[in-house]
């Protein structure tokens, strides 16, 4: 059945925090324990809103709507979605349907993910499509190429291939919603325009979490803007996120439990190809690979609101910098990571450390270099300083660093606080840096320091390095950049 309703333009203002009253469901925002997703950093409810979006069968209230048609049958939904035009909106009934292209510009429109489901979703090229209060199945959803559209409150459930996916120049807004159980990627945007998710979750997908990636890489003309705040990613393989090229800002994020992909570890954070990244309150936890990889980009972190990596292997690596990018991390914690907590290497420049706390890493067998040749060996190192990697450091704490094994079997590496292997870049320096808790009685060792070579301007505050030409130790292997994944 189809039934057409002429709707003036009406157009509720949707609150920051989407709930049941952004959607005129209530008056009073949900208490915290309504939340069925999870609290974010901030104390904001990511996941999809408990309970139907509104007391009828139909919703479309607080969308601007051309028209509304009411349908209730999958040949209905067929007949209408053929005939409607830009700024009509679709709404569906309870129940199951098929799959379904939209017209550019037109919405679809259920009452919520618990009652309407809907096995995929085209949208096509067009401005102002929006995508509410459904589940979308195996197939996914597609944003075609040139689109601007939103998905509010949709649960994308077990797509075959990718859960969300645009196309080139496409444009998408991602707000209290769920994508889970994903054969590819969680949400990919290759050479999109822009992309923001905010209140959302991304779980359990079996490739990257989420993954923005401008073709260009550092030639790219047009990075992907995108905007990430309040969102969970947990439970992906590969990597969490991955920003190729890209541009991002992320405030009250959390990256964790990414396991392994068949024996493939997989990371948390990765910026990549001339990419730059801006990070508050990022928390990233419990990954079977690297925490945060920083390679070839700029990064900004933390700040007053700091910013956390914890239970990855190593926790934070930056490599391969020039110049022209830098990357500061400030006011983190950086502790209870495996083999190094932090790593600098491939002749990076423009590293700032301020007010950082690495502390507790757990000796655990990382890949590592002895006398030219690729071993595994048991490390735990607070930070791993390599091939003349140029830092500026200062009021940093290092504490328990090595002294507890990840194998309760294997014994503890207890080989040096901080190891650097080799000269530093010109103009690297430690200052009112504090060893404590058992990394005094290890110290900062420099190793392999050949005639000529630099070694980091001591000033106030920074324990004496031990300085020898010898080798002492092996040199932790450097984690390797997240490769996109292959066509379906």
């Amino acid at each position: 059945m189809i039934e057409v309703r002429n709707q003036a333009a009406l157009l509720l203002a949707v609150a920051a925090a989407l709930g049941a009253a952004a959607l005129g469901c209530a008056s009073d925002p949900e208490p915290p324990s309504a939340c069925p997703g999870g609290l974010t950093a901030s104390g904001a409810c990511a996941g999809i809103p408990a309970g139907a979006l509104c007391g009828g069968d139909f919703c479309a209230e607080g969308v601007v709507c051309a028209e509304v048609i009411e349908v209730s049958s999958d040949a209905a939904l067929s007949s209408a979605a053929a005939a409607a035009r830009p700024g009509a909106c679709i709404a569906l009934g309870p129940g199951a349907y098929g799959p379904v292209v939209l017209p550019p510009g037109v919405s679809l429109l259920g009452r919520g993910a618990g009652s309407v489901s809907v096995a995929s979703v085209s949208l096509a090229a067009g401005d102002g499509a929006v995508l509410r209060g459904l589940t979308v199945g195996a197939g996914g959803v597609q944003v075609a190429g040139g689109a601007r559209a939103r998905l509010e409150a949709v649960h994308v459930l077990g797509s075959a291939s990718d859960g969300v996916t645009l196309g080139q120049g496409a444009s998408l807004d991602v707000a209290a919603s769920v994508i889970e159980g994903s054969a590819r990627y969680g949400l990919s945007a290759f050479d999109a325009v822009r992309v923001t998710v905010a209140r959302s979750i991304i779980t359990g997908s079996g490739g990257p979490g989420l993954w923005a990636q401008c073709a260009g890489g550092c030639d790219c003309e047009a990075p992907v803007e995108l905007e990430v705040e309040d969102v969970i990613l947990r439970d992906n393989k590969v990597v969490g996120v991955s920003l190729v090229g890209a541009r991002a800002a992320m405030s009250a994020v959390e990256v964790s439990g990414n396991g392994l992909r068949g024996f493939d570890p997989s990371g948390g954070v990765s910026a990549s190809a001339c990419a730059t990244l801006d990070a508050t309150a990022l928390r990233i936890a419990d990954n079977s690979g690297f925490g945060l990889l920083i390679d070839g980009a700029s990064a900004s972190l933390g700040g007053d609101e700091g910013f956390e990596v914890s239970g990855s292997h190593p926790g934070v690596w930056i490599q391969n910098t020039t110049a022209e990018q830098t990357v500061e991390l400030r006011g983190g914690v950086i502790e209870r990571n495996r083999a190094i907590g932090l790593g600098m290497s491939g002749d990076a420049r423009g590293i700032i450390i301020i007010g950082m706390h690495i502390a507790e890493t757990f000796a655990d067998s990382t890949t590592v270099v002895v006398d030219g040749n690729l071993s595994q060996e048991v490390v735990g190192d607070g930070v791993s300083w390599q091939e003349r990697a140029q830092a500026a450091i200062s009021g940093l704490v290092l504490s328990g660093n090595g002294l507890v094994s990840a194998n309760p079997s294997v014994s503890p590496s207890r080989r040096a606080s901080v190891l650097i292997d080799g000269g530093v870049g010109l103009d690297s320096s430690l200052a009112d840096v504090t060893l404590q808790d058992g990394d005094e009685a290890v110290g900062i060792v420099q190793q392999r320091l050949p005639e000529g070579g630099v070694s980091p301007l001591r000033g106030a505050g920074a324990p004496p390095l031990r300085i020898t030409p010898d080798v002492l130790f092996s040199v932790p292997v450097a984690p390797a950049i997240p490769a996109a994944l292959g066509a379906p």
